[in-house]
């Protein structure tokens, strides 16, 4: 007996303060998720079945948010949301055009051409900027009468556009300042995959005479095809989330101002009494957006499966 009561294992005191710790640092995420993700998520939707009479100071439950979401969105005489889907498309499809400068401007860079470090620091200078600060500087570049680039165009004889005074030269605008921003970032994730790729299939492949073309469509872009695809589905991500280009480049009280989907839901927050129609579009934007975003990241690992990923 006296055996078994030796043989019986000892039961390890509880530490407390390593368990207050554990438990402090699980509940700051926890909280936080709760708060932030869940309370506000269920918040928005029901803030979306919310309408305020301000005559009567009343709250009137119903689905009159949707209704008019979808009568705006099919009805050709409420342009706003169609104009916000047509402008994030267009912003979105410029962000791939900005994945594929991005790309060859990295391989370039890979090849070791003459200048390279200066080059990668002045497309990466942006970057770095803040983007007020940033804006501030392009917007006055295209200024009327005292822009940079507008005294060149009338030195030049030419007639100076305003910019911000049409839709399709806004959008070409704010796309251009886009390219700018974010070709420096783009170059440096590039760059780093292409840096990180094995030396010995370049070498290879450079000895069996395989050309720069072959070699960055059959070779390289396979072998980073993983970081490509992040950028990829981040390009389709933008088509709902981009909008303070358009705010700090556009600017928002102006009526040519190539207002996204997100500017429009960011617009309607700011106003308290939009609060629960921003609240709407965005739900039904979300509702729009889940599949496509799904769908376009199984079109990736499709491809990345052909790829051996």
């Amino acid at each position: 007996m006296a055996v078994q009561v030796l043989n019986k294992k000892k039961k390890k005191p509880i530490d407390w303060k390593r368990m207050i710790f554990i438990i402090a640092m699980l509940a700051i995420p926890i909280i936080h998720f709760c708060i932030f993700f869940i309370y506000v998520n269920i918040d928005s939707v029901v803030m979306t079945f919310k309408v305020y009479d301000y005559d009567s100071g009343t709250v009137r439950w119903g689905l009159d948010n949707y209704s008019r979401f979808f009568k705006e969105t099919f009805n050709k005489n409420y342009p706003g949301i169609r104009q916000a889907v047509f402008n994030s498309i267009f912003f979105g499809l410029n962000d791939v055009v900005l994945i594929l400068i991005s790309l060859l401007l990295s391989y370039f860079f890979f090849k070791k051409i003459p200048g390279r470090s200066f080059f990668r620091i002045i497309f990466f200078l942006p970057s770095i900027i803040s983007i007020v600060v940033y804006t501030m500087a392009y917007s006055f570049m295209f200024t009327p009468h005292t822009g940079p680039i507008n005294l060149l165009i009338e030195a030049l004889g030419g007639k100076a556009p305003t910019w911000l005074g049409d839709m399709w030269l806004a959008r070409l605008l704010v796309a251009s300042y886009c390219l700018w921003v974010g070709t420096g970032y783009n170059i440096l994730i590039f760059g780093g995959a292409m840096a990180n790729l094995n030396s010995e299939v370049i070498e290879y492949a450079k000895l069996d005479g395989v050309g720069m073309g072959r070699e960055l469509f059959q070779i390289i872009l396979p072998m980073i095809w993983p970081t490509l695809s992040v950028a990829f589905l981040g390009s389709v991500t933008t088509v709902f989330t981009l909008f303070l280009q358009v705010q700090l480049v556009a600017g928002g009280s102006n009526p040519f101002s190539p207002r996204t989907i997100a500017f429009l839901i960011n617009s309607n927050i700011t106003n308290p009494s939009s609060r629960n129609w921003a609240a709407t579009i965005g739900i039904c934007f979300t509702i729009v957006a889940t599949p496509i975003i799904l769908g376009v990241r199984k079109i990736i690992d499709v491809i990345g499966k052909k790829f051996g990923y």
